[in-house]
């Protein structure tokens, strides 16, 4: 059980969220609504692995690429979700931008189009028009029923062939939409079709109302990658560290 509606004071600790208010709006003591990060603490588990590490005293070098680490992201997937992802096929980077950004390098040229839905997510913007590519806005329709892709235009979208990545956010951010499997497997068909590859940012995946199914190719090729973080899930963000699956 955890008490969320334990209080924790969280100013002179460095936190973006409440030391550093008025360097963003100009103004102090504002309620700040604006950082992903939250105001629980982390799980005990979490905190009780931090004490245990810390308690050995050198801080040298170290390897992510060991079964600890890779069986623990697995393992999540699959009593979570109920996925199955292969193991080599995962990788270590130091968040998910970062991992983000050097597929899009990996995957597009200068100037060629990467599609995102819109609204997006600021640092989405800032990173492909800092790597130089072109930002092509898929535009949600907010419906009765919640925001939905515009179809035709997203096909048309694929079809440019100037446009090589698909840039998904799933669960989409920061509308909250949880893309049901039938529109994740219409869009890899589709992505498949147009020969672009997709990149799924999936770092808000645990924190979803509706189930959730992790990006895994939908049998349409192996020009895809799911990345993600553990700092969304458990709210350490500030401990950094991210992975992805490339198939």
């Amino acid at each position: 059980m955890f008490n969320f509606s334990e209080q924790i004071n969280r100013k002179g600790s460095y936190c973006t969220q409440w030391d550093y208010v008025e360097d963003r709006f100009g103004e102090a003591d504002l309620l700040p609504f604006t950082i992903s990060d939250m105001d629980f603490a982390a799980p005990p588990a979490v905190i009780e692995a931090l004490n245990s590490r810390i308690n050995h005293p050198v801080f040298g070098y170290s390897r992510w690429n060991h079964s600890d680490f890779k069986e623990a992201v697995i393992h999540w997937f699959k009593s979570r979700f109920d996925a199955e992802f292969n193991d080599d096929h995962l990788v270590y980077g130091p968040s998910v931008i970062y991992i983000v950004s050097q597929l899009i390098r990996e995957w597009s040229q200068p100037n060629q189009g990467v599609i995102i839905h819109t609204p997006a997510y600021d640092a989405f913007d800032k990173m492909i028009l800092g790597l130089g590519r072109t930002i092509v806005a898929n535009k949600l329709e907010a419906t009765d029923s919640g925001y939905q892709i515009n179809w035709e235009q997203f096909e048309t979208q694929l079809a440019g062939p100037n446009n090589t990545i698909l840039l998904l956010c799933s669960p989409h951010n920061p509308t909250g939409r949880v893309w049901t499997s039938a529109e994740l497997t219409r869009m890899a068909s589709l992505c498949q079709k147009h020969n672009v590859a997709v990149i799924s940012d999936e770092i808000h995946m645990d924190v979803s109302f509706k189930p959730h199914t992790p990006w895994q190719g939908f049998g349409a090729g192996e020009r895809w990658a799911l990345v993600s973080s553990a700092s969304k899930s458990f709210n350490i963000p500030a401990l950094n560290g991210a992975y992805a699956f490339i198939a």
